[in-house]
C-alpha cells in the first residue's frame, strides 16, 4: 500500500517487502516501506507518520535499533514498534532502551499487531495532549522545549525560556505579573527586572521567527500577556 490519498500512514523499516504488506493489510492504513536506515534518513524530513514498525536486523550489518533515538526525537508521539525474529533475551530491553514503545516477534500475528498499535497510539495521544499546546499558528512542545510553525519550522528554547513561555500559556491570555513570573521560573532566587526582560526578549525573538500572530505584549508597570494578534484585532473591531 502507498501513502497516496491517505493523510495517515505508517512507516515500515524492514528489508522484507512482505512485512509492509502484512502491516498494511492488518491495520488498513497506507504504508511506506524502507529497506535500510540510509533510505529512510534521506526522506525523514518530508515524512510525518502516525506510527513506525522497525526491524532489528536489516541486511547483514545494519540494526534498526541504531536509528530509534533519532526517530523518537523526530516523532515523539508516533509509536515505534520493533518487530524481529531475534529471540535473544536482551533484544526487548535493547529496543526499549533505544526508544521503542513496544515489541512484536515474527511471524506477525495480525490481531496482536493491531491491539498493540492501538494501545500505544492511545497512550501517546494522551501524553501529547498534556505536553503539546497549540496557540494561534504555533505548536509548543513543552517536553522537548520546541516551538514550531504550521509549515514545520521550529526553534529550541532553553529550560528557562520554556518555563517563561509556559507561564504565559497557563495564564490563558490574562496578564502575568513580573513577580509571579520570577517566582514560578526562578523560585526564591533573586532575579532583576533586566534579567527577566533579557530572557523574555529571547522568547519574543523565537516566536517572531516562527509566528506571524503570536506575540508577548508588555503591560508597563504590571507584567506580560501572551496574545494572538487575530483575536486582539477582533476585539478592537467589536
Amino acid at each position: 500500500m502507498t501513502m497516496e490519498g491517505d493523510p495517515e500512514y505508517i512507516i515500515v523499516l524492514d528489508d522484507d517487502p512482505m512485512i509492509q504488506k502484512i502491516i498494511g493489510s492488518a491495520t488498513g492504513k497506507s504504508t511506506q516501506n524502507f529497506d535500510s536506515i540510509k533510505s529512510l534518513e534521506s526522506k525523514v524530513d518530508s515524512l510525518n507518520p502516525i506510527a513506525l514498525f522497525v526491524d532489528i536486523h536489516l541486511g547483514l550489518k545494519e540494526s534498526g535499533l541504531d536509528i530509534l533515538p533519532s526517530l523518537k526525537i523526530k516523532w515523539p508521539f508516533a509509536p515505534i514498534i520493533v518487530i524481529t525474529n531475534d529471540r535473544d533475551e536482551n533484544a526487548v530491553g535493547d529496543a526499549l532502551a533505544a526508544g521503542a514503545d513496544d515489541f512484536i516477534y515474527k511471524p506477525i500475528n495480525a490481531k496482536e499487531l493491531v491491539a498493540r498499535l492501538q494501545a500505544r497510539l492511545g497512550e501517546l495521544a494522551k501524553r501529547e495532549a498534556r505536553e503539546v499546546i497549540k496557540i494561534g499558528d504555533v505548536t509548543v512542545d513543552t517536553a522537548h522545549r520546541v516551538i514550531a510553525s504550521l509549515d514545520g519550522h521550529h526553534r529550541y528554547l532553553s529550560p528557562t525560556e520554556m518555563n517563561l513561555l509556559t507561564c504565559l500559556l497557563d495564564a490563558h491570555g490574562t496578564v502575568v505579573r513580573r513577580d509571579a513570573m520570577k517566582r514560578k521560573c526562578w523560585g526564591q532566587i533573586y532575579v532583576s527586572d533586566n534579567a527577566l526582560n533579557r530572557k523574555l526578549h529571547e522568547v519574543r525573538r523565537a516566536l517572531k521567527e516562527i509566528s506571524q500572530i503570536v506575540t508577548i505584549r508588555t503591560i508597563y508597570g504590571t507584567g506580560f500577556v501572551l496574545e494572538v494578534k487575530e483575536k486582539a484585532a477582533a476585539k478592537k473591531g467589536a
